[in-house]
């Protein structure tokens, strides 16, 4: 795994706080830790529990470790202990019941979540969308509205329904990185059980 941080590698980083995700930026390889540059300005503090992800030719590595020593917007981060590739995919998918409404000017369409992702969502919906098309969406993710542009990529007809796979666009990176957190929280608890 540590082959994996290079100087230059861009990763992911979350704190247990929401306001303290960013993106960051290997700057130095060491013997027991690595040095980050945080992208952006964010608070972490000696001795605090973070999570690190970043794609992979083998898929999604994460991981979780500590902050060994804060200068300014470097961060000293202890190597890990223990890693996963978590998916081939960009973003971790995660199953739900949810359900939007899909907003195309005076056409609403009620929509079935099937899973989401920091980068789009699969639905079921029982008219066809159409293709390359925007759609509005507000979904409710752990008491946060995320509002973004839905636009489907992909249709099939099963069963007398559409299933309709699209991506975000417009999701701000506040939004984007709720997301990442939410699903990368479920996918654990999930493989936990």
């Amino acid at each position: 795994m540590r082959n994996e941080i290079l100087e230059n590698k861009e990763f992911n980083i979350l704190s247990r706080s929401i306001d303290n995700a960013s993106k960051c930026c290997v700057v130095e390889v060491c013997e027991d830790c690595f040095k980050v540059k945080l992208v952006d300005n964010s608070k972490y503090e000696k001795d605090e529990s973070v999570e690190l992800f970043t794609m992979t030719r083998k898929g999604q590595l994460y991981f979780e470790t500590i902050v060994k020593e804060v200068d300014n917007d470097i961060l000293s981060i202890w190597f890990p202990i223990a890693y996963k590739y978590l998916q081939r995919r960009e973003y971790s998918r995660i199953q739900t019941d949810k359900t939007l409404l899909l907003i195309n000017g005076d056409k609403e369409i009620t929509a079935k979540v099937i899973d989401i992702s920091a980068g789009g969502l699969k639905v079921s919906v029982k008219e066809q969308l159409k293709l390359i098309t925007e759609y509005s969406i507000e979904i409710e993710i752990e008491n946060r509205l995320i509002k973004s542009i839905f636009e489907p990529i992909r249709i099939e007809f099963v069963r007398d329904e559409f299933i309709v796979s699209g991506r975000f666009k417009n999701i701000s990176n506040y939004d984007r990185v709720a997301l990442v957190q939410y699903c990368f929280r479920m996918q654990i608890e999930n493989n936990n059980k």
